[in-house]
This record gives structure tokens, sequence and C-alpha cells, in this order.
């Protein structure tokens, strides 16, 4: 280990760019301890960076559980119930629900609604010459796909939006601020739950109080589980996919113009994208018994942070990893997750990630990435994008090709 490295994903100097850090990490440090900043719950927790032990780690439950949370140094018991922080068996049985009511068909509805958001929020920004892929674009489109996916007025999307960064875009998920964006959805979500109960729809809630099983009936505290899972995991994880594709296909226009001529590369290349990109860097386990990994020993008890973004741009999995490469043969990435903690939201950001992206470079095929002006504002747990300023020519694009015709 070089004697001057040093490493915190809680740091605004590794936002930029982790990846060299990541490198000297899987090579002499493979499990990597570091004291936490607060020690609000744990006074250090541990990295995994190799793609061998973020599976094995993600595969085994029993060993790396998810029951004391999956955010680093953080006290669940203030924050909503959801079954990402929650092993078998009410993990299985909560997963089920969401799995009969979040069918493929379910998600293939949405793509006509999350097209027409696109378009419409384009058909403004391709008058200005640029615009900011985060906040103008990136972040606009998850807010108003979970408005319809759950039948939530859309004059409320300002304040999802809200909620959202309070609670996850920081480095304290419970600070004052945080709690009390908690404490409005989980109102908000009562209300809503309640409203449903009397009067259920086709819409995602209505479903989910409607297809129970025969065990433990669901709490209005799990629904509102539900809603705030789907409310930050389905937003922060896609706007921030969606920012993060657009700074990929910036920094690699020739990707981006072989996906305009090729438009049916987009299925695989989405998961190469995916892979690049990796918008969810890590999420955090509790040992359950001490584990020797990489020459040493994590104790029973011990919070390890499962670093996705990691394994993602592994040399042992991906061959020139820091690369993205659109003919690079589909393989098991680690973006959404593995095991019984697979996102199962992963086909909604998927179809908004690609839709966007799709819209994106309809309307506006070149573009040019202003890299010095880009702000990360965050690594784990997801790898955030605050401002992503974006240039083009504003009589270059399709449409106004045709209105000059």
């Amino acid at each position: 280990m070089p004697e001057d490295f040093d490493f915190d994903p809680f740091a605004e100097e590794s936002f930029a760019d982790p990846y060299p850090a990541y490198r000297v990490l899987r090579q002499h440090a493979p499990a990597y301890r570091r004291p936490t900043a607060e020690a609000r719950v744990w006074p250090h927790y541990w990295m995994l960076t190799r793609a061998s032990d973020v599976n094995d780690a993600l595969a085994d439950w029993r060993t790396f559980s998810s029951a004391r949370g999956t955010l680093i140094d953080t006290d669940i018991s203030l924050i909503p119930p959801n079954m990402f922080n929650m092993d078998p068996p009410r993990h299985d049985e909560l997963r089920a629900i969401l799995a009969r009511v979040l069918t493929p068909a379910r998600v293939a509805g949405l793509e006509e609604g999350v097209r027409a958001s696109a378009v419409s929020i384009m058909d403004r920004l391709v008058e200005q010459g640029s615009f900011d892929a985060a906040t103008e674009y990136a972040q606009l489109i998850p807010t108003l796909t979970l408005c319809e996916l759950m039948d939530l007025p859309t004059a409320d999307r300002a304040r999802f939006l809200k909620w959202n960064l309070d609670t996850l875009a920081g480095d304290d998920f419970t600070s004052d601020v945080a709690l009390r964006a908690y404490a409005e959805m989980g109102q908000y979500w009562t209300e809503l739950v309640a409203e449903r109960r009397e009067s259920p729809g086709g819409d995602l809630i209505s479903q989910i109080l409607h297809n129970q099983s025969e065990g433990e009936p669901l709490s209005d505290e799990e629904i509102g589980g539900f809603c705030s899972l789907l409310h930050d995991a389905s937003q922060n994880t896609t706007m921030n996919m969606i920012a993060g594709g657009i700074l990929a296909l910036g920094e690699y226009p020739d990707a981006r113009r072989r996906l305009v001529t090729e438009p049916a590369r987009w299925s695989s290349a989405m998961e190469e994208i995916l892979r690049f990109v990796s918008p969810v860097q890590g999420l955090a386990r509790t040992t359950t018994r001490d584990v020797e990994i990489g020459g040493e020993t994590i104790p029973e008890g011990d919070q390890v942070l499962l670093l996705y973004g990691a394994a993602n741009h592994d040399p042992a999995v991906f061959d020139d990893p820091d690369t993205l490469d659109l003919d690079r043969p589909p393989k098991n990435h680690r973006t959404f997750r593995h095991g019984i903690h697979f996102f199962l939201g992963n086909a909604v950001a998927r179809l908004a990630t690609r839709v966007a992206l799709q819209v994106l470079l309809e309307r506006i095929p070149e573009y040019e990435v202003d890299f010095a002006g880009v702000v990360r504002n965050q690594l784990v747990p997801t790898r955030g994008i605050g401002r992503a300023p974006v240039g083009f020519d504003r009589g270059s694009h399709p449409a106004a090709a045709e209105e000059a015709r």
C-alpha cells in the first residue's frame, strides 16, 4: 500500500474519480478498514472492492446482513422501515408482494408516458442552446415517472424531488433536514394509503394494498415503507443514472453517434452504460460472524461497505473496465445489486434511463459537456451529480433543421 494512500468515500475529493483509489484497494487492501467520521453507531467500517468479494457478500445474506441498515454509520431506527433494511423471512414476504404488482406489463405500460414527459421537457431545452442535464432534465423524468406509477399528482413533483435530495443526497442520512423530510413523507404516505384503502384504483399502491399474502398482514407503516422505498430508490438511482449516461456519452462521442445511427444497439448498450456509470456505488451490510477476506479478519458485528462501482470496474471481470465499450459482451454487473436484494425497481429505472437518453439523442445528437462545470455531490450510496452543463448548436438539432426547410 502506498504510504500516503488514503481513501474516504464521503470526502469531496473522492467524488470526481474514485476509480484510481479502487485500483489501489483491489491490489493492496481488498478489505480496507476506515474510521467513521462521527461514530454515531459504528466506530469504523470496512470496504470491499474486488468483484469476487462483493459478489460473495451479496449472495450470503446470512453472513452479510441488511437488518441493521445499508447506509454507513446510520441508526435505521430513525428512518422509515423498508425491505432494503430487512433479512428473510419478512424481506421475502414483502418482496413477493411487490413482485406480484410491479409486473413487466405494468413497467412496459409506463414507456409512453415517460417518453411524452421527456419530449415535453426537451421541447423547451432545445431552444436554449445549453442546459443543465442534471437539474433541468435528469432530475425531472424519474419524478414524473413516479407520479405515473403511483398515481400521484404531478403538482407535488417538486416536493418529491426535495424529499429525495434532503434524505439521500448528503453525508448524514439522519440529519435534522433528513429526519424532517422523512416525517413529512411519512405523513404524506399515511394519508395516501388511507385514501387508497377507501377508494382503490389501478395504481401501484392500491395493488399493493389488495395483493397481500396469507402471511402476516402489511401494516400501514410497511405500506408507507414501500412508498418511501420506491420514492427514494427509483428517483435517486434513476436521476443520477440519466445524468451519468449523458456525461458518459459526452465523453465518448463515437459511442453516442453509433446509438444514433444504430438504434438496435440500445438494449446491449444500456448494460454497458449501466456498468460504466454505476450510479449506486455502494451499500452496507453488517457481519453476523467473523469473516476472512484479503488477509484481514472482519469481526462479527462490523459494518461492511460493498463497493459496486469498484466491482463493476474490476479488470478481473471486465477487460479495460474504465472505458465505455458498446461492443463489450454483456456480463453480470452490480448496478442493481445481486442476490436477495436485487432491486425490483430496476426495470423502471432501466426504462426511464433508456427513454431519457433516446429522446435526448433524437433531439440533440451532437452536444458537448462542460466537464469543468460538472458538480458531483456524493459518491456513496449514489454517485450524485448536482450539475452537468451541456451545450449544443441550436441550429443543428433535427427539429431546427426541419423547421428551416
